[in-house]
């Protein structure tokens, strides 16, 4: 392989390492799944339980704000990748080139 063939299978691979362990996807699946639970168990809630809880189904409007909020970090993970984001910071920081110094004032430059 050639150097150029070797520096983009690099990149490549750490882009997806940096998305396999991006935050926002392990938290927002954890509220889906935890969300699903929550909304089957409140579906499933009996009027004496719901009666404890002053009347309020809880268990099924916190599972589907949970629902909502880890689509939402879901969302967010796949629309704007970790690894593009890294990429794109990293191409900001590098400098382009040193730029030619200007002459001093009052000297010509001849």
């Amino acid at each position: 392989m050639s150097d150029g063939n070797e520096e983009q299978f690099e990149g490549q691979r750490l882009e997806h390492a940096a998305n396999l362990f991006d935050l926002r996807r392990i938290i927002g699946g954890l509220f889906v799944v935890l969300g699903a639970l929550l909304t089957v168990m409140g579906l499933f809630e009996s009027q004496k339980e719901i009666d404890k809880a002053a009347g309020v189904n809880i268990n099924l409007y916190a599972g589907l704000g949970m629902l909502v909020v880890g689509a939402l970090f879901l969302l967010w993970a796949f629309a704007r990748p970790l690894g593009t984001e890294l990429r794109m910071a990293e191409e900001e920081e590098e400098p382009e080139g040193p730029e030619p110094a200007a002459a001093p004032a009052g000297v010509s430059s001849e």
